[in-house]
């Protein structure tokens, strides 16, 4: 029970941070680390015909994602389909463990926990991939199991 007690106090004094100082702090943690999910707050939807700025951070489909580069958004190319890798990421959330799930065209950094989709298992990122189109189980170049 101390583990989840120190976890959800860390959050809750982030949160309570970055609700003080505003959505400024939100887009700076977004656009420092943009391919991790910061957790806990509500991005607004992607809409077709927006012109976003490399780093915005949106929900599509229930998922969240960023903006890999500056992009005026076409409803035939929304986020998360197959051909917009360059110009969208997801951002998957930690677990109570700070392991993230595989999700595809994600962003993983050095020293980054990420579960495998594909056996389970928890693989560290040794080199980074952004953006990682592959399970950590296959690409041992940048995750140790």
């Amino acid at each position: 029970m101390g583990k989840y007690n120190d976890w959800a106090e860390k959050k809750a004094a982030e949160i309570e941070r970055m609700r003080a100082q505003g959505g400024q702090a939100v887009r700076e943690a977004a656009s420092d680390s943009p391919g991790v999910d910061i957790g806990y707050f509500d991005y607004d939807e992607w809409t077709p015909g927006t012109a976003y700025k490399k780093g915005d951070v949106f929900t599509h489909n229930g998922k969240c994602g960023f903006c890999r580069q500056a992009v005026n958004s076409l409803e035939i190319y929304p986020p998360f389909s197959i051909g917009t890798e360059a110009l969208y990421g997801a951002r998957p959330a930690a677990d109570i463990d700070g392991v993230y799930p595989y999700v595809y065209n994600m962003r993983a950094e050095a020293g980054m926990r990420v579960r495998s989709a594909k056996d389970g298992e928890v693989y560290t990122c040794i080199q980074p991939a952004d953006p990682l189109l592959y399970d950590p189980a296959d690409v041992p170049a940048h995750f140790t199991k």
